[in-house]
């Protein structure tokens, strides 16, 4: 009681919170003055000093010579470059759109339309998943970010914590139904009929990722949900299969199909494991309401490219298979998998709010069911009528996905 009278966490609450093990909290509290209150055994964890800790210890991590703040200098503000920060995952097919972008260049001709007279300089942050995209939208370092389902609806939860952090979703990019485009992979040796024999096995996932936040309810689906988990980078998880460290992994595409393709390993079918897999645009709301055309010339930049791989699957996957240095045929099945739509539908924000990684993987203070997704569809409208395409109706879309109209 005393704890959600006097907005606490208590310390498991802050551990999941934090994402850390106890030692690492240890080290900090030590090290970097984490904030704590010890009420006779019990630690306890103030939420705005916790905040406000997280804030400037984030900004320090993610401070890179290369990355300048231009807020606040007035003198010269007028020749100073704006710099816009773009957060985008190549790791994850769901999410290309914004890697294509980046080697397209349309999104800095789209710029060059809207507001010829301003020198805006893009940098393109590559994250190895969402949550670093997360972070660093919180930190101030990234300005649009192009994340999955879970890191989406992870970041609206933490903007209850961090009420200075206010995250809005833009446009939604590639959707596929069911759960499809994230797989469970277990190695050659497993045998794949048997899978409640996973809860034997080290399973390896991406921490609060759009699989890992998923892993929970397969485990549970199989009556495994004592397996070992450990959070791996996709890369490291592709790794550690290679040379049998772990037996394996929950997994997006590519990664899946790259693992099948090399023989690393057999993709056991996880069909209809709640709802479907989706990712979107998501912008700092008041970063955006200073500088509405960059979010605007952003989405015209979006919607280009959603057209250009509808209508140019073949040269899409050769660029995806250059870039990323994976075979053309698995980028090709892969984008032609893929619902490239950034329609807003009620379905999708719904499918949103009811994201919650389990009681017992985050404390209800910190990641809460049914959470609010703040969605602003006015500037994905705008941009629409800029490329004159036919204008859907305001608001989110009911019903089921169209299969003549996409965006």
């Amino acid at each position: 009681m005393p704890s959600k009278r006097f907005d606490f966490l208590t310390l498991h609450e802050a551990l999941e919170l934090l994402d850390v093990s106890r030692s690492t909290f240890d080290r900090w509290r030590r090290k970097k003055q984490l904030p704590y209150t010890k009420i006779g055994k019990e630690i306890m964890i103030d939420k705005g000093e916790l905040e406000r800790w997280f804030k400037l210890h984030a900004s320090q991590r993610l401070e890179t010579p290369e990355v300048e703040r231009h807020e606040g200098r007035r003198t010269g503000a007028a020749l100073q470059p704006l710099v816009v920060n773009v957060g985008y995952q190549s790791r994850w097919a769901q999410i290309w759109t914004a890697l294509m972008m980046k080697e397209l260049g349309w999104f800095e001709e789209e710029l060059a339309k809207l507001i010829p007279e301003r020198v805006v300089q893009v940098r393109w942050h590559d994250g190895a998943h969402g949550p670093a995209l997360v972070q660093g939208m919180i930190g101030g370092h990234i300005q649009i970010a192009s994340m999955g389902d879970y890191p989406i609806s992870l970041a609206f939860s933490l903007s209850r914590l961090l009420p200075d952090y206010r995250p809005v979703l833009l446009a939604f990019d590639g959707k596929t139904a069911g759960g499809q485009g994230i797989s469970l992979v277990l190695g050659n040796n497993v045998d794949i009929r048997r899978p409640s024999r996973t809860s034997e096995l080290r399973i390896a996932t991406v921490a609060q990722s759009s699989a890992g936040g998923r892993l929970s309810g397969l485990l549970h689906r199989f009556g495994t949900a004592d397996a070992r988990v450990v959070h791996r980078d996709l890369d490291e998880c592709m790794a550690d299969m290679a040379r049998g460290e772990i037996g394996g992994g929950f997994m997006g595409e590519p990664y899946a199909s790259l693992a099948r393709h090399y023989g690393l390993g057999k993709i056991v079918g996880v069909e209809g494991l709640g709802d479907d897999f989706l990712s979107g645009v998501v912008m700092e709301e008041s970063w955006l309401a200073r500088h509405p055309a960059v979010g605007i010339a952003y989405l015209k930049a979006h919607l280009r490219v959603h057209r250009w791989v509808r209508r140019n699957l073949r040269e899409a996957a050769e660029l995806i298979a250059r870039v990323r240095r994976i075979p053309v045929k698995v980028a090709e099945d892969n984008l032609a998998k893929i619902r490239w739509d950034a329609a807003p539908y009620a379905k999708d924000i719904a499918a949103l709010e009811r994201m919650n990684p389990g009681p017992e993987r985050a404390p209800p203070a910190f990641f809460m069911p049914n959470d609010e997704i703040r969605l602003d569809a006015s500037f994905l409208m705008q941009a629409i009528r800029e490329l004159r395409l036919p204008a859907p109706a305001e608001g989110p879309i009911g019903g089921d996905w169209s299969a003549e109209q996409l965006y």
